[in-house]
C-alpha cells in the first residue's frame, strides 16, 4: 500500500476513534451502544484469530527523533498468537467498559471534565501502543495507535467545549499546553522506565547507540543518562510539547471554521447560542 494511502487511512481511523472517545458524552445512547457491542465483537473475532494462530513472530520496532527519519531499537518476538490475544483483552476491557457506564454518567462526567478525558485517552492509547509492540504487533497495527494523531481532534473538542461555556480562543491555551504537558510527559517517563527496565518496544531507548540529525551522527553509550535525556525527555517536553500546541490549535481553528460554516450564505448573523452561551449572557445583563 502506498504510504500516502496508508497516512490517509491511519488519520481517518484514529481521528474518528478519538472524536468518539472525546465526545462519548453527546453521542446519541444508542450509537454508544453499538459502538461498544462492535467493539467487543473486534475482540472476539481477535480471540478466534489467536486460537487458530500457531509458532513464533518477530518484528522490529522503530522510533523517530523528532520529524527525522525513523531508527530501529529492537527486535521484538513473542508468540504469533500473542498480539491477537493482546487484541481480544484491550476490545473487550474497552467494550464491557463502554456498556457498563449509564448514560447519566457518560454524559454528565464527560461534558464537565473535558480536560480530564482528553488527558486520559492519550494515557490509554499510549499504554495500548506499548502492549501491542511488546507481543510483536506488525508495524500495520502500531503505527496508527499513538498520540502523535490526537492533538487537532483534542484541540476541537476542547474549542467547542469552551465555546459552549461561553469561552473564546484565550480560554484555549490554557488546557492545551497542560494536555500537551501531560500527554507528552507520560510518554517521557514511559520512555525512562522502558530504557532503564530493558522492557523493549520504540520506548526503550536503550539499544538506540547511533542517531543522524542535523546532519551530523551522535553516538550514545546504552543506557547512558545522555542517551535517555537527549533522545527521549528533551524532545517529548520541547518539541513534542509545541508539536502538540500547534497542531491542537490547527484543530481548534477547523473546529472555529466549520461553526462559523453553519451561518446562512451571506449571513452576518452568530451561529444559534448553545444553553451555555445564553446562560451567561443572561447573567451579565
Amino acid at each position: 500500500m502506498p504510504a500516502a494511502v496508508s497516512w490517509t487511512l491511519s488519520a481517518a481511523l484514529v481521528w474518528s476513534g478519538a472524536a468518539l472517545a472525546l465526545a462519548w458524552g453527546r453521542v446519541p445512547a444508542q450509537w454508544r451502544r453499538a459502538a461498544a457491542l462492535a467493539t467487543s465483537a473486534v475482540g472476539i473475532a481477535m480471540l478466534m484469530f489467536a486460537l487458530s494462530v500457531h509458532g513464533q513472530r518477530e518484528t522490529l520496532t522503530t522510533g523517530q527523533f523528532l520529524l527525522g527519519g525513523a531508527y530501529v531499537t529492537g527486535l521484538a518476538s513473542a508468540s504469533a498468537s500473542l498480539r491477537y490475544y493482546a487484541a481480544t483483552a484491550i476490545c473487550l476491557l474497552l467494550g464491557t467498559a463502554a456498556l457498563a457506564w449509564s448514560d447519566d454518567a457518560a454524559a454528565a462526567s464527560l461534558r464537565r471534565h473535558w480536560l480530564a478525558t482528553g488527558i486520559g485517552v492519550s494515557f490509554v492509547i499510549t499504554g495500548v501502543r506499548f502492549a501491542l509492540e511488546i507481543v510483536a504487533a506488525p508495524m500495520s497495527w502500531t503505527q496508527p495507535v499513538g498520540i502523535f494523531w490526537l492533538a487537532p481532534v483534542v484541540g476541537a473538542v476542547f474549542y467547542i467545549h469552551l465555546r459552549e461555556e461561553g469561552q473564546g480562543w484565550r480560554a484555549l491555551t490554557r488546557p492545551l499546553i497542560v494536555y500537551a504537558l501531560a500527554s507528552r510527559g507520560a510518554v517521557a517517563a514511559l520512555m525512562v522506565m522502558a530504557s532503564v527496565l530493558r522492557l523493549g518496544s520504540h520506548y526503550d531507548l536503550s539499544g538506540v547507540t547511533d542517531v543522524w540529525a542535523w546532519g551530523h551522527a551522535h553516538t550514545f553509550r546504552p543506557g547512558s543518562l545522555a542517551q535517555i535525556l537527549y533522545l527521549g525527555i528533551i524532545p517529548q517536553l520541547t518539541f513534542w510539547v509545541v508539536f502538540t500546541l500547534l497542531t491542537g490549535g490547527m484543530g481548534a481553528g477547523l473546529a472555529a471554521a466549520l461553526r462559523w460554516a453553519r451561518r446562512a450564505p451571506g449571513s452576518l448573523e452568530e451561529p444559534p447560542e448553545t444553553p451555555h452561551e445564553a446562560q451567561r449572557a443572561e447573567s451579565s445583563t
